[in-house]
């Protein structure tokens, strides 16, 4: 019997009538994960076993178990719950919970580099699951991609394995000069053995966040010395050399991360959630009905550069009569088309969206897909792809074009009169070669690493000034509800509906109001976003707490206070912040109506940003 089915027989005794072994789901440095089913409570778990060779060796032992003693000690959304640690004859072992999805090594293999959207998010989830157990005294040391989980069902990002994480208050296990952890991985500090806090973790997340952005490692060597001392002493190329499409903002925060001195990081993992949440906060939500517009707009307008393609042949004809109907059955196709486009739009404004949101609005379609052909440019596997495309498209032509040249040369016979007669084989060649011309023609046409023309003629007919002409010609007379137009950033207070309406002297004297106004809209939606985040760590903190005979813990209670507290200082910080955008927006209607000042609108604005000012959650 194999050492590893020696394994599986002691674990399956160990846990008889209690779990059920099902499968295996890996092996690492520390020991194999198996998936088995929790009889008493009828759900999947994972099982980490440390092999019986190294479970001997007492300092191995005890480092096993005080990885399970930390783990269990946490209950946070993003990092994996451990149930329980045994101990039974050569065997360690401890039941944690089981993660449907896959590790971000995994996803990045499978698919590519990440999105940015995808990558700020990990970024932010991960930082806030270390900034977690850095409170609480933990460093983590073996922060990779491997050891990130990402759940298929949400997305979510979650921490596994702190099978060499290390009380900062406790004496450790490793001797002098001794490092743990993956080289490619390590901060400068830990390969050089060290003493490390948790920005060494933050080091390895930034490389976590590199490798997530461009499928590579900013250090690479044939030896793990020699990725070692390149941690120590060479910088990493910056990220956006490899990810050019990457928001400054987003590569200054992983170029941070990856600094050699320590204090040059980020000094907590609070700090790097913060610096992500305002990255987030920035972006461009698109509304539903502009996204319908646009995709609206490209179907029409592939339909009329087709219609204008065919056009000649359908309204040929030897018949006066057949020609007119023709011509008008197409003008009539063409103008539905173009009369449903206008309504749509008309309809745009009608819900209260301006000019200037639409096109902000399509301006943002157009730069996610500038994002997304970025990232398949930087995916060496999408470039694989893509090469692979051409080259079929490279035979379909070839094999078209040939095929077309030898039905014309040796399939036809002339009769005379410059006509010819083709035999029923060189039909079929004919058909065919016109087959493999349309797909080569479609594959180049279709190519996903380039927009396509219809963008091209979207963003120019639509994005430019005819655009604008456009949407304020299909707005004249329409009844707007105010405010109800999202553009960059919604205005759903009012204010600044009513700061556009004013004239003259008024609109000039408070002309740097808009951007106050914007910043106190984007703060309640960083809030908004804020509380519902803690909202679903409270739930899913309370969901997957174990049930104990005399209710929660002390933990548990002290983690639920955390994070109600968190949520309570969100919430009110949101309704300060509405108040004052609503005092501004009386002010402002005082303004308009001849009955108040500026003076008090401006009042009013520096007191929000002192709100502003103030310390937030």
């Amino acid at each position: 019997m194999s050492p590893d089915d020696l394994i599986v027989r002691e674990l399956t005794a160990a846990v008889a009538g209690r779990y059920t072994l099902e499968r295996e789901l890996g092996r690492g440095g520390m020991g194999a994960v198996f998936l088995a089913r929790d009889l008493k409570l009828d759900r999947l778990v994972a099982i980490k076993v440390l092999p019986p060779e190294l479970a001997v060796r007492p300092e191995l032992r005890e480092r096993f178990l005080r990885e399970t003693r930390t783990a269990a000690s946490f209950s946070h959304p993003n990092i994996v719950s451990v149930h329980g640690v045994e101990e039974t004859g050569n065997l360690l072992f401890f039941v944690m919970s089981f993660v449907e999805g896959e590790t971000l090594t995994q996803r990045v293999q499978r698919q590519g580099s990440l999105s940015v959207p995808d990558a700020t998010r990990l970024l932010q989830e991960i930082a806030w699951a270390l900034s977690y157990a850095h409170g609480r005294g933990v460093v983590h040391r073996d922060v990779k991609p491997d050891n990130i989980l990402l759940e298929r069902a949400t997305g979510r990002a979650l921490v596994m394995d702190f099978g060499i994480a290390r009380s900062i208050a406790a004496s450790g296990l490793t001797q002098m000069g001794e490092t743990v952890g993956t080289p490619h991985f390590m901060s400068p500090e830990q390969a050089s053995g060290d003493k490390v806090d948790g920005r060494s973790d933050l080091y390895s997340l930034g490389i976590v966040a590199y490798y997530a952005v461009t499928a590579r490692l900013p250090f690479d060597a044939a030896s793990a010395q020699a990725v070692m001392v390149a941690q120590i002493s060479q910088p990493a190329q910056p990220v956006s050399r490899l990810r050019p499409d990457l928001p400054a903002p987003l590569a200054a925060v992983i170029d941070r991360c990856l600094e050699k001195d320590p204090d040059q990081r980020f000094p907590t993992g609070e700090a790097l959630v913060e610096s992500l949440e305002a990255i987030r906060s920035r972006r461009v939500e698109v509304a539903p009905s502009v996204r319908l517009f646009q995709q609206k707009a490209s179907t029409t307008l592939f339909l009329l550069l087709l219609a204008a393609v065919l056009g000649g042949r359908l309204t040929r004809s030897q018949y006066d009569a057949d020609q007119i109907v023709a011509e008008v059955f197409l003008a009539g196709v063409l103008w539905a088309m173009v009369a449903q486009l206008i309504r749509q739009a008309r309809s745009l404004r009608i819900q209260g969206f301006s000019a200037d949101e639409i096109q902000g609005g399509l301006a943002a379609i157009s730069e996610e897909g500038n994002e997304e052909r970025a990232r398949l440019r930087a995916s060496p596997a999408d470039r694989a792809r893509r090469r692979r495309r051409y080259s079929v498209a490279a035979f379909a032509l070839f094999v078209g074009l040939y095929e077309r040249w030898y039905m014309m040369t040796a399939l036809r016979v002339p009769v005379g009169d410059g006509t010819f007669h083709v035999k029923k084989a060189g039909v079929l060649l004919a058909g065919v070669s016109v087959a493999m011309i349309a797909v080569a023609i479609i594959q180049v046409l279709t190519d996903p690493f380039r927009a396509s023309a219809i963008d091209w003629i979207c963003r120019l007919l639509f994005q430019g000034p005819f655009g604008r002409w456009f949407f304020r010609v299909v707005g004249w007379r329409v009844r707007t509800t105010p405010g109800a137009g999202p553009g960059a950033i919604p205005s759903r207070h009012g204010a600044l509906t009513l700061l556009d309406t004013l004239q003259g002297d008024d609109r000039r004297r408070l002309g740097k109001a808009k951007v106050a106004l914007e910043r106190l809209e984007g703060e309640i939606e960083r809030l908004e976003r804020r509380e519902k985040e803690l909202e679903s760590a409270i739930i899913e903190a309370t969901v997957n707490a174990p049930t104990l005979p005399g209710g929660p813990s002390d933990r548990q209670r002290a983690l639920l206070d955390d994070l109600e507290r968190a949520r309570r200082t969100a919430s009110e910080r949101r309704i300060a912040i509405l108040g004052a955008l609503e005092n501004i927006r009386l002010s402002l209607v005082r303004v308009k109506s001849r009955i108040g000042t500026t003076d008090d609108t401006e009042r009013e604005l520096a007191e929000a940003a002192r709100l502003l000012e103030s310390p937030g959650s």
